[in-house]
């Protein structure tokens, strides 16, 4: 479930390039949830588009970064947001078949 919720963003967030993209709250634990942030979306470096995923956190009424939990590269900005986009309806199969079929580099 996508959630609108406030997540302090760390200083080296920005100074990573790094664009918020999407946050999901545990529908079971309201007190964790993931944020995905984009990297290199817009293909300006040397490496594929790049979707990192964050352990959040609640803290004092904020979420707060808590670990990078894995990394995915994609071939195009448009493969990247697809992802996030589906992601919370995704079931465990289905992740790993459309993981495999776009042939994503996983690096955790």
């Amino acid at each position: 479930m996508n959630n609108i919720v406030e997540v302090t963003i760390p200083e080296w967030f920005e100074y990573d390039e790094l664009v918020a993209l999407t946050t999901i709250v545990s529908e079971e634990d309201a007190t964790v949830g993931v944020l995905f942030a984009g990297d290199n979306l817009d293909q300006q470096k040397a490496y594929k588009p790049i979707v990192r995923m964050y352990l959040i956190t609640l803290q004092n009424g904020k979420y707060e970064f808590t670990k990078e939990m894995s990394s995915l590269s994609f071939n195009s900005k448009e493969h990247a947001i697809n992802f996030t986009t589906k992601f919370s309806t995704y079931s465990a199969i289905e992740l790993f078949i459309d993981l495999y079929k776009q042939q994503i580099d996983i690096a955790i």
